[in-house]
């Protein structure tokens, strides 16, 4: 053999070693694909095992986010006045008004009030202090990383009527009554009065679910 030239392997030799490392480059690719899948979930989804789940529900002003803590106190210091009027103040909060389901243009505090039973708006004030007193539940509400949640009274509307606890539902009884109460658990969904408020501190809105 000259000096200097490597031998060459025998040509089986060298297929058997072609052949492995195939092998090891198909192994590792769908190593690849398997990871993947398990980073992304089902289909495609970009969901991970430690993703929050869809609905967090919880009560009080302890667990939420300072800005909806913020909006939610304001309310409630408009509410114990007992004069519907007040509630602007937490409105000026926001850029853009609640939305309160009122006929364009008309405004919201005359809205609510014609909602009120005798005309003054104070049973609406109490029931907007009832809602906030009770248990919220927060759902997803945009990509925003920070902002990514709206907050909404009471937790009622957000989750399953008809697998409520027995202390749920005597909950739900509490702010409806017996009767409206036991309609929402035959209907199996939430109807009466939404207030939400986004993770910004936005008050988004205070309207009734009839659905």
């Amino acid at each position: 053999m000259p000096k200097g030239r490597i031998p060459r392997m025998p040509l089986t030799r060298r297929a058997a070693l072609i052949w492995t490392a195939a092998g090891v480059v198909h192994q590792c690719w769908q190593l690849g694909i398997v990871h993947a899948q398990t980073r992304r979930g089902p289909k495609g989804s970009a969901r991970s095992k430690t993703e929050p789940p869809a609905v967090i529900v919880g009560a009080g002003a302890e667990d939420l986010p300072p800005a909806v803590a913020d909006m939610r106190a304001a309310i409630q210091a408009a509410v114990e006045t007992g004069n519907i009027a007040e509630l602007k103040g937490a409105m000026d909060l926001n850029e853009l008004k609640p939305e309160f389901g009122g006929p364009v243009g008309m405004d919201p505090i005359a809205h609510l009030t014609s909602l009120s039973a005798d005309g003054s708006g104070k049973d609406v004030l109490d029931l907007l202090g009832r809602l906030l007193d009770g248990s919220w539940a927060a759902i997803p509400g945009g990509r925003d990383i920070e902002n990514n949640r709206i907050y909404v009274w009471p937790h009622f509307a957000e989750v399953p009527i008809g697998a409520l606890k027995p202390e749920e539902q005597s909950a739900l009884v509490a702010l409806l009554g017996a009767e409206q109460a036991m309609a929402c658990i035959e209907a199996k969904r939430y109807r009466g009065w939404r207030l939400s408020i986004g993770a910004d501190g936005v008050w988004h809105m205070f309207t009734r679910v009839n659905g």
